[in-house]
């Protein structure tokens, strides 16, 4: 009665790998639903019309298609552009629906079954032109003690013509470029960068800006107070001294890192009587101070002095 089961093997096989390979199309054409999130482009033919605003700027959409379409939808670009014809002539808002058509996806057997909105509105405005200076984008701080001379910023070209919607060029004062890096920079640096436009504004000539940046020390002020005067005068003069003042106080200015490492006990106070002949004077004490650092008002350094002969 098992007779059948060892007839005909080859036949039997055959039949058996149709079996197989047909549940294998049969699971591959399985439609399967995946919902994705696109991008909105909105062309406007007419050249005279700019969009100054959306509703949306990405529409939620549902593809039906084969499970075997499953990494295509993944990985590859899908995105939705409509376009807005010649006949919209005047400026305000615009609706349209979005159709299946306008989505662009990667096979022919990718089905839209959903867009999510439907409908999108979008704000017209006339397009304009307008000139508008460029200023750099700094991002970050130069070094501790060093900052960007703002006065002696070199940019070229300093302004360019752009166009756009009126409502949105109307309110911009100027235009951005490319963020320009400053962390930890202690000197000046050239760069040639592009412009940072708000999206629906374009210039009309060559957007590279040729950029110097000056970068130098920071300045800044330190007050001393009460440092020793010394006096210095010549071997064998026989003259008595005195001095209005035995210490002085002063500002001084200059680097404001070499500001912060000095202290009163590195600083030299020291009068010069070596020329002084008897009588009354007026003195200037000398500093001895590290360089590019100065005294903010000399006249602090003035000081009276009275000398007597000693000889009999």
């Amino acid at each position: 009665m098992m007779r059948w089961l060892t007839r005909d093997w080859g036949i039997k096989l055959v039949a058996l790998a149709l079996a197989i390979g047909l549940w294998f199309y049969a699971v591959g054409e399985e439609s399967v639903e995946v919902e994705r999130t696109v991008p909105l482009e909105v062309l406007v033919q007419n050249k005279q019309m700019s969009i100054l605003k959306s509703s949306v700027k990405n529409v939620r959409v549902k593809l039906v298609a084969p499970r075997t379409r499953i990494s295509e939808i993944a990985s590859k670009d899908i995105h939705a552009t409509h376009v807005i014809g010649n006949e919209v002539k005047t400026a305000g808002d615009y609706s349209f629906r979005l159709e299946s058509r306008e989505i662009r996806v990667p096979a022919p057997d990718i089905r839209v079954a959903e867009i999510n909105p439907e409908v999108v509105v979008v704000t017209l405005d006339e397009v304009i032109v307008q000139k508008l200076s460029v200023k750099p984008n700094f991002v970050g701080e130069p070094a501790y003690g060093y900052k960007v001379k703002e006065d002696e910023i070199q940019i070229d070209p300093n302004a360019l013509l752009v166009e756009g919607p009126k409502g949105q060029l109307e309110k911009m004062e100027h235009i951005l470029t490319e963020r320009i890096d400053l962390v930890g920079r202690i000197r000046a640096f050239r760069r040639t960068v592009k412009l940072d436009l708000p999206e629906g504004i374009h210039p009309l000539s060559e957007a590279m800006i040729d950029i110097l940046i000056p970068i130098k020390e920071e300045s800044g002020e330190k007050a001393f107070e009460n440092v020793p005067i010394k006096v210095l005068r010549s071997p064998g003069q026989d003259f008595h001294y005195a001095i209005s003042a035995e210490t002085v106080s002063f500002m001084l200015k200059g680097p404001r890192l070499a500001l912060e490492k000095l202290t009163s006990d590195k600083i030299l106070a020291y009068l010069d009587l070596s020329t002084l002949t008897p009588g009354d004077h007026e003195a200037m004490i000398h500093l001895m101070l590290p360089e590019d650092v100065t005294v903010k008002d000399e006249s602090v350094l003035n000081v009276k002095v009275s000398v007597k002969s000693l000889a009999k």
